[in-house]
C-alpha cells in the first residue's frame, strides 16, 4: 500500500511504503539478485583456491557481509529508503560501516593478481589520507540535496552512489585493518579519526538545519509518524551517534591489532 499523496519520483526501490504490508516490499530486481549469486560464487571459488592459506574467521566474515549487503539492498529496508531519510542513512551505515570493514577481512591477501594498469590506478588508495578523503568527499557529495535528489530520480546515479561509497569504504578500511605495509596502520588510524569528526559535523548539520534540505521527503514521511525536519533529524542522530560508536569500536580494534605488530615494525 502506497502514500494517499506520492511524490512525483518513484525511486529504484519503489514507490514510498506505508506500515501496512511493509515488510512484504522486498526487492526482487533480477540484475542485482544475480550480482549477489555471482559474488557469492565468486567467492567460493577463492575460497576453493586458497582455503589452506586463509585464516578461519575470513570465509565467516564474507558471509556476514554478503548479508549484511543483502539486508541493505534486497529487504523491505531499501523499500523504506524510499519513505524515509532516516532509514537511507541506516542502510548507508550498513555499507560503509558493516559490510565494508566485513569484506577486508574476508579477503586472502595475493587471492586475485590484478593486471598492472589495475594496480598502477589503485595504488594511491593504499595511502591512508587519500583513501580516507576520498571516502570523506563521498560521503559529503552525497548527502548533499542535489546529488540525493539526483539518485532518487535516475537509477544509474543511484549504483553510482553506492559503488562509490562501498568501494571508498573499502579502500579506506583496507589501510586500517589490512594495510600493504604495517606503519601505514598509524596514519590509517590517524585518517579514519579525521573522517570520524567530519562525519559529526555532518550529522550536526542534519541535526540542527531549521527546515528540512531534502524536498522529495515532503510528502513521505507522514505515514510514519514523521515530519521531513524530524526524519532527517533521526538520520543525523543515527548517523552521529550510532556511526561515531562503530567507527570507534572498529578502530580500537584496528589500534589493538596495531599495537600487537613489534614496534620494529610500526615505524
Amino acid at each position: 500500500m502506497l502514500t494517499e499523496t506520492l511524490p512525483s519520483i518513484i525511486p529504484y526501490c519503489g514507490a514510498p511504503p506505508v506500515p501496512d504490508g511493509f515488510w512484504s516490499a522486498w526487492n526482487g530486481d533480477p540484475v542485482l539478485l544475480s550480482v549477489f549469486v555471482l559474488a557469492a560464487a565468486g567467492y567460493a571459488m577463492v575460497v576453493r583456491r586458497h582455503g589452506a592459506g586463509m585464516a578461519r574467521h575470513q570465509p565467516w566474515c564474507f558471509a556476514a557481509g554478503w548479508l549484511v549487503l543483502f539486508a541493505a539492498f534486497v529487504s523491505p529496508l531499501c523499500n523504506l529508503t524510499s519513505a524515509l531519510f532516516s532509514a537511507r542513512v541506516v542502510q548507508h551505515l550498513l555499507t560503509i560501516q558493516v559490510a565494508a570493514p566485513l569484506l577486508v577481512l574476508s579477503w586472502p591477501i595475493g587471492a586475485v593478481r590484478w593486471p598492472g594498469w589495475v594496480r598502477t590506478l589503485a595504488s594511491p588508495l593504499a595511502v591512508p589520507e587519500i583513501a580516507w578523503g576520498l571516502f570523506g568527499l563521498f560521503l559529503w557529495v552525497w548527502h548533499l540535496p542535489g546529488p540525493y535528489m539526483a539518485a532518487l530520480r535516475f537509477d544509474a546515479v543511484l549504483w553510482v552512489m553506492h559503488a562509490s561509497l562501498l568501494v571508498g569504504a573499502v579502500a579506506a578500511w583496507r589501510t586500517v585493518l589490512a594495510p600493504d605495509d604495517a606503519a601505514m596502520r598509524g596514519r590509517g588510524l590517524l585518517s579514519a579519526f579525521s573522517t570520524s569528526v567530519h562525519l559529526a559535523i555532518l550529522a550536526a548539520l542534519l541535526i540542527f538545519a531549521p527546515q528540512p534540505l531534502f524536498v522529495y521527503h515532503l510528502e513521505t514521511t507522514a505515514p510514519w509518524g514523521l515530519s521531513a525536519l524530524a526524519d532527517q533529524q533521526l538520520g543525523g542522530l543515527i548517523m552521529g551517534v550510532v556511526g561515531a560508536a562503530v567507527y570507534v569500536a572498529i578502530n580500537l580494534y584496528a589500534l589493538a591489532r596495531w599495537l600487537m605488530v613489534p614496534e620494529r615494525q610500526r615505524s
